[in-house]
């Protein structure tokens, strides 16, 4: 890590310490501490954000505020900055909608004031202050029950971008954007792409840094903080909307490029959705975003989506979404991640899936980054290293000891399933051995298989009995 980045993410720690003394828990603190920091730098930048300029009231601004002290500076921004700031139209009035002080005491404000102000942030370089900001994410879905929705380790999601490559003019979403971060990796990339934007006309920069990338959160909290995390590099997305993008509405008729997403899985939604677009009718979350995705994509579009294991594997619903999948998609690429990819937060196995929409699947190729690989954990994190020999023959697609293709007749023949285990080759008698997590997944996924067939077995037996009565 550079020195720049360590003091940087040494600097916003030490702020959040403030914030804690203040009695603030971290997922309070966390939002607290990039309000503060957004009217920093809207402050630095003479309320430009991505290239427009932004009204904000002379009585809200940083240079205001931080010209106060004691009472006088807790009453101000508890009572007039923030609620004016919500009343705003437009981005400001999105970020600052519904949020609340947590600030008890006013020397704790003014020390956090004085702290964040001692840093130009929109000096600092881009992947700099997402990287402080991300490590400060990352400890917040450490830490917080049940966060393991806002942050997708960054290796993964550049690994994902990477092989994707998208372009400027690629219209670009996440239909679970947590924190931003596919959005912020896939504007990284095009900017590396393109000279650092030095290749792209104004117009096409502007559309890149407000159109062509978005996004749908369920979570009002978990925006707000992407919006946060998407200002912090430059970004102002105007489609950067709250909602559930499993159910119906207009969201459902717009069409994109690429999709690059993790969404939620595990668990079943508690009612059947109310979509009619959806061909298979089931409750697993994982199964609804990935029809979801499958309907979104332009023709020759592209969609790179993390999967828990049963996805390719289950039978039911899951098998007859496959199916349409090789019928009418590109299923051309599985990454197996190793287990522990998402640790600490579910010790499910995962596996990100690659297909393309228009063209039927012919073969596909399966990357295995999950035999004889160390378990991640703590003391063995994720890299991006690790995923340098998949992105490096992604397009050359040699054979080797990880990548290795099997035709969809082989496929069809083991009933559909994409379950690595019985394509693979492997030394001795290591697949007689599973590791426990994914034993674990597969004793949910049966689980799943279970509860859906014993469901449609009742929904046949009360669909008779009605058919009776009448």
């Amino acid at each position: 890590m550079s020195s720049d980045r360590l003091n940087l993410k040494n600097k916003i720690w030490d702020i959040c310490g403030i914030l804690r003394s203040d009695g603030m828990h971290i997922g309070t603190y966390v939002e607290q501490l990039t309000i503060l920091l957004f009217l920093k730098m809207m402050d630095e930048r003479e309320g430009r954000f991505a290239g427009e300029k932004i009204k904000i009231p002379k009585k809200c601004r940083w240079s205001t505020l931080k010209k106060k002290d004691g009472e006088e500076l807790l009453k101000h921004y508890n009572r007039v900055v923030l609620p004016t700031l919500s009343e705003q139209k437009g981005i400001i009035g999105e970020i600052f909608a519904r949020v609340t002080s947590h600030f008890r005491t006013p020397v704790n404000l003014k020390e956090a004031i004085e702290e964040i102000d001692e840093v130009e942030w929109s000096k600092m370089d881009a992947d700099v202050k997402g990287t402080a900001y991300e490590s400060l994410l990352q400890r917040y879905a450490e830490e917080a029950k049940g966060a393991g929705q806002y942050f997708t380790p960054r290796p993964v999601e550049k690994a994902v971008v990477k092989v994707i490559d998208p372009d400027p003019d690629d219209k670009i979403h996440d239909p679970a954007v947590g924190t931003g971060g596919f959005l912020i990796h896939a504007y990284e990339h095009i900017l590396k792409k393109t000279h650092e934007g030095a290749d792209l006309t104004r117009k096409q920069r502007k559309n890149l840094m407000t159109e062509n990338l978005s996004g749908r959160e369920l979570v009002p909290e978990t925006r707000r903080l992407g919006l946060m995390n998407l200002a912090l590099h430059e970004l102002q997305p105007k489609h950067f909307e709250i909602g559930d993008s499993l159910a119906p509405g207009p969201h459902t008729e717009e069409r994109y490029d690429i999709v690059l997403t993790n969404p939620p899985y595990g668990g079943n939604q508690k009612k059947a959705l109310a979509r009619q677009d959806l061909p298979v009718r089931t409750k697993s979350p994982e199964l609804n975003f990935l029809q979801h995705n499958m309907n979104i994509l332009k023709i020759g579009g592209e969609c790179g989506m993390v999967v828990p294991d049963g996805v390719l594997f289950q039978s039911g619903a899951a098998k007859r979404i496959r199916k349409i999948l090789f019928q009418d998609f590109n299923l051309h690429t599985i990454l197996i991640l190793p287990i522990g990819a998402f640790h600490p937060y579910t010790n499910v196995t995962t596996n990100v899936i690659f297909f393309k929409k228009g063209e039927p699947t012919e073969e596909v190729w399966f990357y295995d980054l999950r035999t004889g690989i160390e378990n991640i954990k703590k003391t063995n994190p994720l890299t991006s290293g690790l995923f340098q020999d998949f992105v490096d023959n992604y397009q050359t697609r040699q054979k080797s000891e990880r990548y290795f293709k099997v035709s969809i007749k082989e496929i069809e023949d083991n009933y559909y399933s994409l379950d690595y285990k019985k394509y693979r080759e492997f030394e001795g008698e290591a697949e007689e051995y599973p590791e426990p997590e994914e034993l674990l997944t597969e004793l949910l996924s049966l689980q799943d298989t279970i509860a859906e067939n014993v469901e449609s077995i009742l929904e046949e037996i009360r669909s008779e009995e009605g058919s009776e009565d009448e």
